[in-house]
């Protein structure tokens, strides 16, 4: 049976893209089924592998070596900053903005309008290499954020609009429009600033290194509320 070779061309591109040299995209592995497809502007940073499997829509952004393995759905206007890892078999929605050094496994879901913070862990299996059960990763419902340095234990959900603090270790499910902070997290009343889910003018515009360059196309479009 023919194999596919990692040097085939396997991927659809929108217009108007900028691919820096040394991004593979349409990475083929035994199994594959459909090239990886992006929408329109593009931007994909130098070091970047994408597999095939994968969707992705307009506006997509990302860093320096970031890695995003098959079967990824990703809405339009999301960014994916330097060194994240998004393995296989994930679900993240529109105006979703990853900063670097993240690690997705797969099964995770993330909804519309999050943003999770450096150095944020997700998890998937309680119990690994103990049993062979499914992985189970987390549920972030709409418009949460996701501090620096955060772990996520596997299978919980975050409800919408929530606020999880900086370092803390959410293992158990977070209700909707909640403060979460601690080792392990607690929960608490959001206070008044934190109150109005996120802000549409600093997810959606999508702009370059040290926002060098201004995008305000995004007003024209709809978007979650919170």
């Amino acid at each position: 049976m023919e194999q596919p070779s990692p040097n085939d061309s396997f991927y659809v591109l929108g217009a108007d893209a900028q691919v820096d040299p040394g991004v593979i995209l349409g990475y083929r592995y035994p199994g594959d089924s459909k090239p990886t497809r992006i929408g329109d502007h593009a931007i994909i940073r130098s070091g970047s592998i994408i597999y095939a499997n994968t969707t992705i829509g307009h506006r997509f952004q990302c860093g320096h070596q970031v890695l995003i393995r098959g079967e990824v759905t990703i809405g339009n206007r999301c960014v994916v900053h330097h060194k994240c890892t998004l393995e296989g078999r994930l679900r993240i929605g529109d105006g979703v903005k990853i900063m670097a050094h993240v690690y997705l496994p797969s099964t995770t879901v993330i909804g519309n309008m999050v943003f999770i913070g450096p150095c944020t862990t997700f998890l998937n299996d309680r119990l690994p290499m103990r049993r062979a059960a499914p992985v189970e990763g987390a549920s972030i419902e709409d418009h949460v954020t996701i501090g620096g340095g955060v772990t996520i234990c596997p299978g919980i959900t975050i409800g919408r609009g929530s606020f999880i603090a900086a370092g803390a270790v959410v293992n158990k499910d977070v209700p909707p429009h909640t403060l979460a902070m601690g080792v392990p997290a607690r929960h608490y009343p959001l206070t008044e600033p934190m109150g109005a889910g996120n802000m549409p003018e600093l997810l959606l515009p999508q702009t370059d290194l040290f926002g060098s360059h201004h995008d305000d196309t995004w007003k024209s479009e709809p978007f979650p509320a919170p």
